[in-house]
């Protein structure tokens, strides 16, 4: 460790490394790591500017902005720490340190506190959250051909399992209907659940009482909605109330109070205040 400080020191120490290579580690306030980087120049201090404004195509890391806006919404700072630095040759040795702090302090699916989606070295470590073989069987049919797919299906899944992605592209889900309850039974479900966390992760919203949730996001430039029969089932086993809109694209689920604990019940509480919707 060559560093450990606030946001002000950190920048004049970053001033001091001249352009070279580095990893760092961002900390929430109680001392849990929640992501790290590897950067130049002013790469550390560059997260909290970027929570704070809007991203027309979607964050890249929804889960490590919204943490930042947590510890923001609380008065509290992000402890910065420079693990390592490295020349301007040394890169690959720099991606490495990286990738190893990673495994070392483990990502929100693996049971650790990082925030990361990928695992590190140029993503050559694996995206989360499962092995290659895992994760293509998961994708459940989603070619390799079809990046909208794919980029939902790994933001899905960095959240939690499932047989089935509840979330597509809008522009592959013809039609899009106006959600109706489902004719028949349904009961709550971590699937269905998932899709809602999604969405509010995308959009920044907290799971709490009284959030209203989009049916529609934006991650990573991809246009994304809720797709028709999760939507359905979502509102038939009361995991969210219904807002209508002339255009189904425009719908948004509302909880009650029974309604957040329901769906802090099926994901889980740390798994929601982890990724800062808590």
């Amino acid at each position: 460790m060559l560093f450990d400080g606030n946001r002000e020191n950190a920048d004049r120490y970053l001033k001091s490394l001249a352009g070279r290579f580095y990893v760092y580690v961002l900390y929430r306030p109680d001392g849990r790591p929640f992501y790290v980087g590897k950067g130049q120049n002013r790469r550390a201090l560059e997260h909290e500017a970027e929570a704070r404004r809007a991203h027309p195509f979607g964050e890249s890391n929804p889960f490590k902005c919204n943490v930042i806006r947590k510890i923001i919404r609380k008065g509290g700072g992000i402890r910065y720490v420079i693990d390592s630095t490295y020349e301007i040759s040394d890169e690959l040795n720099c991606l490495k340190r990286e990738a190893a702090l990673i495994t070392q302090y483990k990502r929100l699916h693996e049971g650790g506190p990082l925030t990361n989606l990928a695992g590190g070295v140029g993503n050559l470590s694996g995206s989360s959250p499962f092995s290659l073989e895992r994760h293509a069987a998961t994708l459940s049919g989603s070619p390799a051909n079809n990046p909208e797919r794919a980029t939902l299906n790994r933001f899905l899944l960095s959240i939690g399992p499932v047989d089935s992605v509840p979330v597509k592209p809008i522009s592959q889900l013809k039609p899009i209907r106006p959600t109706t309850p489902h004719p028949s039974p349904r009961q709550p479900k971590p699937r269905n659940a998932f899709a809602l966390v999604a969405s509010a992760a995308a959009n920044g919203i907290m799971v709490t009482h009284g959030a209203q949730i989009p049916r529609r996001f934006m991650y990573e430039g991809v246009d994304a909605i809720i797709e028709n029969g999760v939507a359905r089932d979502i509102i038939k086993a009361g995991i969210a109330s219904l807002i209508p809109a002339i255009d189904p694209r425009d719908e948004m689920f509302t909880l009650d109070m029974h309604q957040a604990n329901l769906v802090v019940q099926l994901v889980g509480h740390e798994q929601l205040e982890v990724r800062g919707l808590l």
